[in-house]
């Protein structure tokens, strides 16, 4: 079911974005009791990581090149790896593109005919190849995948926190806007919502609660606000996404 709402502009202030830190695991243990071998470099991930500004420790890392040595995952033992990423706050709301990979290209998720394509939690990267994507939430998130799965081995769900995890298919259109906007998304059961307008500052400029149906929600908006680029976050019981929008009256 489809639920329409409007949305009135409330003034109010928030603390500013600090950077975040996004923990990534994979388990590969029906990976490897498929057949595969792991190799010597053990797991690593592959993604846009340098594009985000994101740094694993201190350390920058550099777009897809899983061999760097600022890309290899930590054997957590039990066949989980993980890598903890940190992201500035000039990042948040963008797309994360990532994958997993075993020891190098050539032994990674994500290839035509995978999991992880017919499920439907990447994008093709217009080679043939699928891509996981995140968007980078606005707290700190840990996620555990099942190795070329979107969800964990036991088909739970990947997300070890509440606090930060993709609304499904959020979208704010049109954007750019001149101040109108429609914010639809789907809610995974009927809740609460709570939408949030913020400046790069990461300041509240808009808020509203309103409950919603489980199903296709639209939360109607008048952005009254200054030109420029905002976050809208939406978040129902604790399940977040964010997304950018450029307003120009």
């Amino acid at each position: 079911m489809k639920k329409t709402l409007t949305l009135a502009a409330a003034l109010v202030a928030s603390a500013a974005f600090a950077q975040v830190t996004v923990t990534y695991k994979v388990d590969i243990t029906d990976y490897l009791a498929g057949g595969a071998t792991l190799g010597a470099n053990g797991m690593r991930i592959g993604g846009n990581f340098a594009a985000q500004g994101a740094t694993a420790g201190t350390n920058a890392m550099v777009d897809w090149s899983p061999s760097n040595q600022y890309s290899a995952m930590t054997d957590e033992g039990s066949n989980i790896w993980s890598i903890a990423v940190t992201y500035p706050s000039t990042a948040v709301g963008a797309t994360q593109l990532y994958k997993f990979v075993n020891n190098d290209w050539g032994t990674n998720e994500g290839t035509t005919g995978t999991t992880i394509a017919s499920d439907s939690c990447g994008v093709d990267d217009g080679g043939g190849n699928i891509n996981r994507t995140l968007v980078i939430p606005s707290a700190n998130a840990a996620f555990l995948f099942c190795y070329d799965r979107c969800y964990q081995c036991d088909g739970t769900s990947p997300a070890l926190t509440s606090d930060e995890v993709e609304v499904v298919e959020l979208t704010v259109a049109p954007n750019p806007t001149n101040g109108d906007v429609n914010v639809t998304f789907s809610a995974r059961a009927a809740g609460t919502a709570t939408v949030k307008v913020m400046n790069l500052l990461g300041q509240s400029v808009m808020v509203l609660d309103r409950a919603v149906e489980a199903g296709v929600n639209t939360i109607k908006a008048d952005l009254n606000v200054a030109n420029g680029t905002y976050f809208v976050e939406v978040a129902v019981d604790g399940v977040k996404s964010v997304k950018r929008v450029v307003v120009s009256h």
